[in-house]
């Protein structure tokens, strides 16, 4: 849309549209405009497709239509969710007076800028997304400081460090937007954090906001304190930097209340297993591989949480498992206690079905944002906060007894809010029905006057038609006209003298009474001084609420935990998981060892089991063979899976599992190309290698999967070698290494420790078949040829393979014997292969053992006659 250069060819309403727009031309203006949020011009444009509506036209007062689109305000969140996660930002303006009171045009203000960081937007249709809100400051110095905030619960929390542990951090935190000092360049950023779509989740922000003085200034203001040691940031002068910009951010974008921001905290990573975005994209922890989404991913095959809470628990626990043995084994004993303890574990379950958030309840309330309907739910979740403090109240692990024992009671809280909040509370403060009657007596006393006026409103049909004696004499009431006597056009000359005309309709006439006059604006005024007293109301009562913040995220936080060690108790009963025990040494034994994704998609108890013996006193170093298609990537992925199950304090899908605490685990698993990056499979390859080989340790799991593969076959190979080698004599990590190199076997002759491995398989007649079971000794076959043939390549080229084959390994293969032409017949390129011909069918299916001789001999007369 082009504006026009004077505003007087546009309407008042589109006057008071661009008077905003300007102030905001990169982000998209939702404009209240009754029960609707409109949007305009190159909004409506931009964001129809998005939110998949009508896109129309209209004129405002200009030459050219308008483009233009509108959503139910009732519904918005389901929209500006969309918009969010597409990366766009959106100003909410409303009307900010009563139409029905307003002289001339309506009115309208921003009442908030949501971006893809800070919109903590509460719907059924988005409880899965989550919004969080990044910064970066860098010195030039190959030093760098983050801050991350979810501003729905107020977790904020900041690090410091050399710029690439930064990045990497950030890579795995996935925050929906993050802001960097504008003199920085965008796409240099985004390439570095190598991510697709990055760049448009990248906010440039003015450098003045990256200041760590003005930031320490600003957080001890908010925080009330004087210094910021008792945080540990006080000397994280980027981290703070990076602090500040975010507090600045959030002020600019009308976000003034952030009462439940209560305290910054420095990442722990003493305490958590470091896991870095190729481990966390290779393993398939969150999304999956194929389409980005949460289908088929570990998050979702262990998910049994009854709360959104506790499902988000689990997200942060698959990506900073922990790595300290006290704080596996004390979950571990939560869990074990409900996997034993079903009847228990069903109680509790009755109950935190039902839970709401109120992690994030506590978040709306610190934001100013909690409508009354939210309250009502807080409510209701500290009554089953109660009820599951009694349930775990007889406990015996210690992990329930210590959650049970820190979970707050609210008793005063929850006598006040029960006495004020009526059944069912509207969702805003302004339209009455929020409080139980007794809890005003002002109100009561209002309320009261209502009550009357309709009483007598509801009794007068019965009365007029007694005093009027016609029958079908009716009391209504419409918005437009208020309440009013309707007499059909037979009976209108029997209205009384004192009912004054309101209305002619084609069929009768509407009348009112002084009386219904004076009774009909008590009524109005009464509801209209009910709305105002109740939202004032409403206001002292939620200023009563906000001293609880604390408490009540405190109270949410607990019970996402127990939900959380719910949801791991079923499904360990569910799918037959054992408890493993932790260990502070190098041992990694697993019985039996399952998939846990996997086992899931196929038919049950078709998932083939297999053990794992790691240690870095035996055998450190696993070189796994066989062929493609045979299980060694699914095997790799397993041990990684179940470690990491084992260390958030989980029981993991196995007959029996001893795992020696792992630091980080490193996988390169799969060839996807980094193309937002512009790297090609094999710079992928070496750049995760190179990674694995500069930040492994001793204590680490390394899950190499051929490594080399991308190159030609010498220079792959001398990789491959140099790695194992490499972990062999400086790292000395629990390794498994996957390859289709049959001289890596050889290793094992030479290194102690370097054990080889195989996917067994069995050959029968002309056919493999994978037992995908892991069995000592090296696989001297890739079966390269058969697993093409199971691939559905065409028989022709199957059988050249087979040729060129024999030469290969005959030691005879060279050029010139290539161009001899082993093809019987020249075969003209097709796109589509030659189906067998009835003859070849028939042929191939015969059982040549069972003819006789004459048998034979008619089958050779008939296949000549239909040839021919």
């Amino acid at each position: 849309m082009n504006k026009k250069d004077s505003s007087s060819h546009l309407t008042p309403l589109m006057q008071q549209f661009y008077a905003v727009k300007d102030k905001h031309p990169d982000k998209i203006l939702f404009f209240r405009m009754g029960d609707f949020y409109e949007m305009f011009g190159d909004d409506a444009v931009k964001a129809a497709p998005i939110l998949g509506i009508t896109l129309t036209s209209r004129s405002h007062g200009s030459a050219d239509t308008i483009p233009l689109a509108g959503v139910p305000y009732h519904s918005a969140d389901k929209y500006l969710a969309k918009l969010l996660a597409h990366g766009e930002k959106v100003v909410v303006v409303e009307q900010v007076e009563d139409p029905k009171t307003a002289k001339g045009i309506v009115k309208r203000d921003i009442v908030e800028i949501l971006t893809p960081g800070t919109a903590t937007i509460d719907s059924p249709d988005i409880e899965n997304q989550n919004f969080s809100l990044a910064a970066l400051h860098q010195n030039g110095k190959n030093r760098m400081g983050m801050a991350l905030l979810d501003l729905s619960t107020g977790a904020f929390r900041c690090d410091e460090g050399d710029d690439e542990e930064i990045l990497e951090k950030l890579r795995v935190l996935e925050p929906t937007e993050i802001l960097f000092p504008a003199q920085n360049d965008k796409k240099e950023l985004a390439n570095r954090l190598g991510i697709a779509k990055i760049e448009k989740q990248l906010t440039d922000y003015e450098d003045y906001n990256f200041d760590a003085k003005t930031a320490e200034s600003d957080l001890n203001r908010h925080f009330g304190t004087t210094t910021l040691e008792g945080f540990g940031i006080s000397k994280s002068r980027l981290a703070l930097a990076a602090a500040g910009a975010i507090f600045r951010y959030l002020k600019e974008n009308h976000r003034e209340r952030l009462a439940h921001i209560d305290r910054i905290a420095q990442f722990n990573d003493d305490e958590f297993m470091q896991l870095d975005y190729s481990s966390v994209r290779n393993l398939e922890l969150l999304k999956n591989s194929s389409n980005a989404s949460e289908e088929n991913t570990l998050y979702t095959a262990i998910n049994s949480c009854n709360t959104q809470a506790g499902a988000r628990r689990l997200r942060h626990s698959l990506v900073r498992p922990f790595k300290v043995k006290s704080k596996i084994e004390l979950r571990l004993t939560g869990v074990a206690e409900l996997v034993k303890q079903r009847e228990l574990s069903y109680l509790l379950s009755e109950e935190t079905k039902q839970l709401p958030d109120i992690e994030k309840l506590a978040g709306r309330l610190g934001i100013g944002k909690l409508n009354p309907r939210q309250m009502k739910s807080l409510l209701e979740g500290l009554k089953i906060s109660g009820r599951i403090k009694t349930v775990l109240s007889n406990a015996m692990s210690p992990h329930l007894i210590n959650l049970t024992g820190a979970l707050p009671e609210f008793t005063e809280l929850i006598e006040k809010l029960d006495s004020a909040l009526s059944e069912s509370p509207p969702l805003v403060a302004n339209k009455g029905d929020i409080f139980k009657a007794g809890y005003s007596a002002q109100l009561d006393e209002m309320n009261n006057a209502i009550k009357d006026a309709r009483q007598f409103i509801g009794s007068l049909q019965k009365k007029e038609r007694e005093r009027t004696g016609i029958p079908n004499l009716k009391v209504g009431f419409n918005k437009v006209f208020g309440y009013y006597i309707e007499i059909s056009k037979s009976h209108v000359a029997k209205a009384p003298s004192d009912y004054i005309r309101k209305q002619t309709l084609v069929n009768g006439e509407r009348f009112i009474t002084q009386e219904m006059k004076e009774k009909e604006e008590l009524i109005t005024n009464a509801e209209v001084k009910i709305f105002s007293f109740e939202e004032k109301l409403y206001i002292e009562l939620v200023e009563y609420l906000n001293q609880f913040i604390a408490n009540l995220k405190n109270c949410g936080d607990i019970l996402a935990e127990v939900d959380l060690v719910f949801g791991l108790a079923e499904t360990a009963v569910k799918h037959q998981y054992c408890r493993p025990e932790i260990y502070e040494d190098s041992r990694i034994s697993i019985t039996n060892g399952r998939h846990p994704v996997i086992e899931q998609v196929i038919p049950s108890g078709s998932f083939v089991a297999n053990d794992v013996n790691l240690s870095c006193d035996g055998d450190m170093i696993q070189i796994l063979t066989g062929p493609n298609m045979s299980g060694k990537s699914t095997y790799l992925r397993q041990i990684g899976l179940i470690t990491i199950l084992a260390q958030i304090g989980s029981f993991v899908p196995a007959d029996k599992a001893e795992i020696g605490i792992v630091d980080r685990v490193f996988t390169r698993v799969g060839a996807l190309d980094n193309l937002a990056r512009g790297q090609s499979t094999f710079l992928v390859e070496m750049v995760e290698t190179s990674n694995i080989m500069h930040n492994a340790t001793d204590r680490s799991l390394i899950l190499l999967d051929e490594v080399g593969r991308g190159t030609s076959t010498f220079d792959g190979l001398s990789i491959a070698w140099s790695v194992v080698e490499y972990i062999n004599e400086n790292i000395k990590a629990r390794t498994v290494f996957a390859t289709h190199y049959h001289e890596l076997t050889g290793m094992a002759e030479i290194y102690e420790r370097v054990h080889n491995f195989q996917v067994a398989v069995k050959k029968w007649e002309d056919r493999v078949i994978f037992l995908h079971q892991i069995i000592p000794g090296g696989c001297d076959d890739s079966y390269g040829i058969e697993v093409a043939k199971l691939a559905g390549v065409p028989k022709k080229v199957l059988n050249r393979s087979n040729q060129i084959l024999k030469l290969l390994e005959s030691g005879k293969f060279n050029q010139s014997e290539l161009g001899k032409g082993l093809y019987k017949e020249k075969i003209q390129p097709t796109l589509f292969d030659k189906e067998e011909s009835e003859v070849e069918k028939e042929i191939l299916e015969m059982d040549m053992d069972s003819l006789t001789p004459l048998e034979a001999l008619n089958l050779l007369t008939k296949f000549k006659k239909d040839l021919s």
